[in-house]
């Protein structure tokens, strides 16, 4: 364990399953042939960790990340966090770490990632986090829940902690679509998902049709939606908000884009912002964070900057169906 005391507003980021992620990139990736990459780097990440790499930029709030590691990929890993001043809770399994390797071509500007299967745990480990994160819980000020779940008896997990943290009158962010019907019922108060998942989950044609249902079915505040590069929106009080991102020139690693949004956008709701106004200044670090080489890292000011260039509409669109 890491731990750094300090007096800002304390975020438990729940990423049980966390990767030693290595970036390799190319001139031009060329699929079926012999591609010797031209830059390499290698880092803890996962979408917890991403997100706390966020929380901790942006400056506002403190994360500690809950999470199982395992192996000399776990040892790397957590070595890493220490080095970087993120604090972390780690649970030791038997297995190892996944290591994911994201595959940049510089030529065509875009990502390929190859994620390897995480390793099994068992459901001790599963109860030894979830005791750690309730343990924690009463001292936090809001919760996330971030990203896919690790092999074994996970039932329930999530939900399981967004209803102890709704319990005690705490914001909980969900970043996942893992075991999302019951995790959401459970008391998630703020959804962050892209347009694909969405889509899938809820088998609809329409993600703002979606979006404003999940409203209706779920005790949600809002429901936040990213899509790349293109518009994002967000549901909220039964109506839609369609956000216009700047065309960005210099893009260089999107990966951990949409995990750095939900870090800062939870990081300004517990500092005021509203949702829509939290939802945008997530966008624009998101944005920032494509123009680095690293995977969630961003410069404050250039995230501050986009976002005064980008642009808002507010629709009443008709109700769902329910």
């Amino acid at each position: 364990m890491n731990r750094t005391f300090c007096k800002l507003p304390r975020i438990l980021v729940c990423g049980p399953n966390p990767s030693w992620q290595k970036t390799l990139a190319f001139d031009e990736f060329r699929p079926c042939e012999v591609n010797r990459a031209k830059e390499r780097d290698c880092r803890a990440s996962g979408k917890g960790i991403n997100f706390a790499r966020a929380v901790r930029t942006w400056g506002t709030a403190h994360p500690a990340v809950y999470q199982f590691t395992g192996g000399i990929n776990g040892q790397k890993l957590n070595d890493w966090l220490r080095q970087e001043g993120i604090e972390s809770v780690s649970r030791e399994i038997v297995g190892e770490t996944r290591c994911c390797t994201t595959v940049l071509c510089r030529k065509n500007a875009c990502m390929t990632e190859l994620i390897e299967p995480s390793p099994a745990v068992t459901p001790d480990d599963v109860e030894h986090l979830k005791n750690d994160i309730l343990s924690a819980l009463p001292d936090a000020d809001a919760l996330a829940l971030c990203g896919t779940l690790p092999e074994g008896s996970l039932e329930g997990f999530y939900a399981a902690l967004a209803k102890e943290a709704v319990r005690m009158d705490k914001p909980v962010l969900m970043d996942s679509v893992a075991h999302f019907g019951e995790t959401l019922a459970a008391g998630v108060t703020h959804l962050k998902i892209n347009s694909g998942e969405l889509l899938t989950v809820t088998g609809a044609s329409d993600p703002e049709a979606a979006a404003l249902a999940l409203l209706n079915r779920f005790p949600l505040q809002c429901v936040a939606i990213t899509d790349g590069p293109d518009k994002a929106f967000i549901a909220w009080r039964g109506v839609i908000h369609r956000i216009s991102i700047p065309p960005l020139s210099g893009v260089r690693n999107p990966l951990g884009a949409g995990d750095v949004c939900s870090g800062v956008m939870l990081s300004e709701l517990l500092a005021g912002s509203d949702p829509l106004n939290a939802f945008n200044s997530g966008l624009a670090a998101a944005c920032a964070s494509c123009l680095t080489q690293y995977a969630a890292e961003f410069g404050r000011a250039e995230a501050l900057r986009i976002k005064t260039e980008m642009r808002t509409e507010t629709v009443t669109p008709l109700p769902p169906d329910t």
